[in-house]
């Protein structure tokens, strides 16, 4: 016998099956404050350190502390690569 899902019969708006991710706000302020585009591929050009270069979909490694200072280097990875914010010499949208 197959189960069927419940199905919800109520007037009003269509319920969000899909919520909005709540940690979207916190990346894209992220993002604002050091202008880098995380969570987009890009390729990353690097000083002082053991690659030159890397492509890949640029994320966070560990949050900043709040509030923000910008003054602080950012924890950024690239795949399982961590780099810091200071490390980028220069970037490009791929």
């Amino acid at each position: 016998m197959e189960q069927q899902s419940e199905f919800l019969f109520a007037p009003g708006p269509v319920p969000e099956l899909h919520p909005p991710d709540p940690s979207a706000d916190f990346h894209s302020e992220v993002a604002a404050a050091w202008q880098l585009p995380l969570g987009v591929v890009v390729r990353v050009d690097l000083a002082s350190h053991d690659f030159s270069e890397l492509q890949g979909r640029l994320e966070l490694a560990r949050a900043p502390e709040l509030p923000f200072d910008t003054r602080q280097p950012l924890a950024l990875r690239i795949g399982t690569i961590e780099f810091s914010s200071r490390q980028i010499s220069g970037w490009c949208l791929v």
